[in-house]
């Protein structure tokens, strides 16, 4: 008998990728085994300012298995222009209901990521949500 999985709602997402940390959340909706949504997090670059990623993502579950690809990218709160690599996550969903992983954008920086269910809900929060920056 096939597990019954449903990603649809709204993830708590933590990602390090070595000189920086990523936190926010991602908004999914699963239709059958296809993915789309929304990640909105702050980035926390060693020694440099915080800034707002929003990517809109799409993917496929796989078993228990998880691809992602942000396919746009707009860069929300920032004082800087920002030129910034489109990401694309892979990982598993865990018994435990967290789902972990790795990132790799376009230019090769890897991470290592994890999210964690919120809601079973997406959110239609705006943009402006805050992330509390520092």
């Amino acid at each position: 008998m096939t597990e019954k999985i449903n990603l649809t709602g709204r993830w708590r997402f933590e990602e390090d990728f070595g000189f920086g940390k990523d936190s926010g959340y991602a908004d999914l909706n699963q239709n059958g085994d296809v993915l789309t949504g929304i990640l909105r997090f702050s980035e926390q670059i060693d020694g440099e300012e915080t800034f707002i990623v929003k990517q809109e993502v799409a993917g496929r579950i796989i078993g228990r298995r998880i691809d992602l690809k942000s396919h746009s990218c707009e860069i929300l709160f920032s004082e800087e222009d920002i030129i910034y690599e489109l990401d694309n996550w892979s990982g598993e969903l865990l018994p435990n209901g967290k789902i972990v992983g790795s990132s790799i954008d376009s230019e090769g920086t890897g991470g290592a990521f994890i999210m964690e269910r919120e809601s079973y809900q997406t959110s239609d929060l705006a943009d402006d949500h805050q992330f509390g920056t520092n």
